[in-house]
């Protein structure tokens, strides 16, 4: 892993920005690969941001990545996936800290988007999720940002996946497959099936039926093919807090690891948010939580973590 001198960095960051004005149809090639185009180290797959406050660790991480306008350009419409299942408090590490949704959703309204939701599916107690975990009272400053509960059959559309070995077919939520931008925010937390539970398996709040993920073929394996259908355009691990233990539900054993992990491959994402904590009193690797490795096998990132370039900030 390589972390980047803050001279270099600014180096690079002002020769970048100038060549991304100078060609502004790069960014949108730049968005789908792991190599930043301003603003970051090239050849770099993550930022890795220490820090206390979340709304500056989450423009750290967009800068060090390129800047929000890499993901969202004038007029996009964004769906933002934060982990808000639950309707617990923020302290318990079992949903996003409301300050990074906040965070994130200001920076893609600032972009220029035409619309940004945040949208989950909890299955218990939905209607006050985004209340008890502190979203709603958060998203109060920005009007022009939605939340939304998904809830009825309709909402979602049946898609196949493409050479899936466990996954067919998917019930995916429409606004999610019709948006320009999908940004996944998962908390960093435990799960007791999966092992942890980060961006990969937070794309289960956007699909109609996960009981068949427990009872129809293998869970991690499922997880894994449903990467290949739901693919955010960047994922951010929210590992400000981090729930160790009672997950995915809580309550539990919760630590403040003060950390965001952020970029393109949600499956290196994961892989290096493993290694914030040890989650279930172990350091966990992609082979513990398969659902990672599988994801990696799949194309969907690189999962050795000594093999990745990673940034490191603090904010």
């Amino acid at each position: 892993m390589t972390k980047v001198d803050r001279r270099e960095f600014v180096q690079v960051s002002a020769v970048a920005t100038a060549a991304l004005v100078a060609a502004p149809w790069r960014r949108a090639l730049a968005a789908a690969a792991s190599v930043p185009t301003a603003g970051g180290m090239p050849g770099a797959d993550l930022v890795d941001v220490s820090g206390s406050d979340p709304v500056q660790m989450v423009a750290a991480a967009l800068n060090a990545l390129g800047g929000i306008g890499r993901f969202v350009r004038k007029g996009d419409v964004v769906v933002i996936k934060p982990n808000a299942g639950f309707a617990n408090p923020p302290d318990w590490g079992t949903t996003t800290h409301p300050r990074t949704v906040y965070a994130v959703a200001k920076a893609c309204l600032d972009a220029g988007a035409r619309s940004v939701t945040v949208l989950d599916y909890p299955q218990a107690k939905a209607d006050k999720c985004f209340k008890r975990c502190g979203i709603t009272d958060a998203l109060a400053a920005l009007p022009k940002a939605q939340l939304r509960l998904l809830g009825k059959q309709s909402e979602f559309k049946k898609v196949p996946v493409k050479q899936g070995l466990a996954l067919k077919e998917v019930e995916v939520a429409k606004q999610v497959l019709s948006a320009d931008v999908l940004i996944n925010l998962p908390a960093a937390k435990h799960h007791t099936e999966t092992g942890v539970s980060f961006g990969l398996k937070n794309a289960m709040g956007l699909i109609w039926d996960r009981k068949a993920f427990h009872t129809m073929f293998d869970l991690h394996q499922g997880i894994a093919d449903l990467g290949r259908v739901i693919k955010p355009q960047l994922t951010i691990v929210d590992a400000t807090r981090a729930l160790l233990s009672g997950g995915p539900a809580g309550p539990g054993e919760t630590v403040t690891p003060g950390r965001m992990i952020a970029g393109v491959q949600i499956a290196s994402v994961d892989a290096y948010a493993l290694t914030v904590a040890r989650f279930n009193q172990r350091q966990m690797t992609p082979d513990d939580a398969r659902h990672i490795g599988l994801a990696g096998k799949l194309g969907l990132g690189e999962v050795d973590v000594a093999k990745l370039q990673v940034i490191k900030v603090t904010a």
